[in-house]
């Protein structure tokens, strides 16, 4: 029988443009969400508990191996290896936010290639009104209006990755494909200008 693990967290974004990452539950046990600091760019400071994440100044770290420098991302800790996984973004106040999975061997340094075949599977980008999936070619998504919670749904054994749209259930996209390694949720917030900050969230 498969555990069907739920990752239950709310994102809400304040005034300071922070993401703030609460925890939920799956059977009364407590399911912790928690972002890995040795995968954030540069621009993307977490707070202590590691459930808080803004854009800021570039700041001078460590170039680990799992540290991704080539895209103003951070990767959820842990990952999976097996079994259904869920989790809900709040994205209502992002403006070119991109969520989903990732492969635990991603190009990580440099320019990272956003599409199925290099592990990258997620949607996003909706600036000018217009979400796209990143397959390749990429594909428009064509939304009545912008989404404005996502969940997505991992089914690694079946090599599925759904994301819906969590306030009338509908499906955005699916991807279909075959996990062979470790996967990790992935959360782009954009690039915070001036007089904006571009932002994601996390709830189911």
């Amino acid at each position: 029988m498969q555990r069907y693990t739920q990752l239950t967290s709310v994102v809400n974004v304040g005034l300071n443009g922070r993401l703030y990452i609460s925890h939920g539950s799956l059977n009364n046990l407590p399911v912790p969400i928690t972002l890995d600091p040795n995968t954030a760019q540069a621009n993307l400071e977490l707070s202590e508990e590691l459930s808080c994440v803004r854009y800021s100044s570039q700041r001078m770290l460590p170039d680990n191996p799992e540290r991704c420098t080539g895209g103003v991302c951070v990767l959820g800790a842990g990952g999976f290896v097996s079994g259904k996984h869920s989790w809900t973004v709040d994205v209502s106040r992002g403006k070119d936010w991109y969520i989903g999975v990732v492969r635990e061997s991603i190009q990580r340094k440099g320019a990272m290639s956003l599409k199925p075949s290099d592990g990258v599977w997620i949607i996003g980008g909706i600036i000018g009104g217009v979400l796209w999936a990143q397959t390749s070619p990429r594909t428009r998504l064509e939304c009545k209006q912008k989404p404005e919670r996502v969940t997505v749904e991992l089914d690694y054994d079946k090599g599925k990755v759904a994301f819906i749209n969590a306030v009338d259930s509908k499906t955005i996209f699916v991807f279909k494909d075959k996990f062979t390694e470790r996967i990790f949720p992935y959360f782009s917030t954009g690039i915070h200008d001036e007089g904006s900050v571009k932002t994601v969230s996390v709830h189911p």
